[in-house]
């Protein structure tokens, strides 16, 4: 799956992603989560290894979704 649809549940220290195959699929998704999820923050291409989509609340540099993708791709082979 090329797509990481990833959410960050800060209330309860939680982080999640789910490897999807298209951009439709994790905005469906993201509207498919509960409160308990926390928040949709980012759509990350494993391919192509940029953002296709990122909330404006982590437009900035932030080490905790950095962490999450590192940890999600490690194994990916190039």
């Amino acid at each position: 799956m090329r797509y990481l649809a990833i959410n960050i549940n800060y209330k309860l220290d939680q982080d999640w992603y789910c490897r999807l195959g298209s951009i439709v699929a994790c905005h469906k998704y993201f509207s498919e989560l509960g409160p308990e999820h926390g928040p949709g923050v980012a759509i990350y291409d494993t391919e192509m290894r940029k953002y296709m989509w990122l909330s404006e609340t982590y437009r900035d540099d932030n080490p905790r979704l950095i962490e999450i993708i590192q940890d999600a791709t490690k194994y990916l082979k190039d």
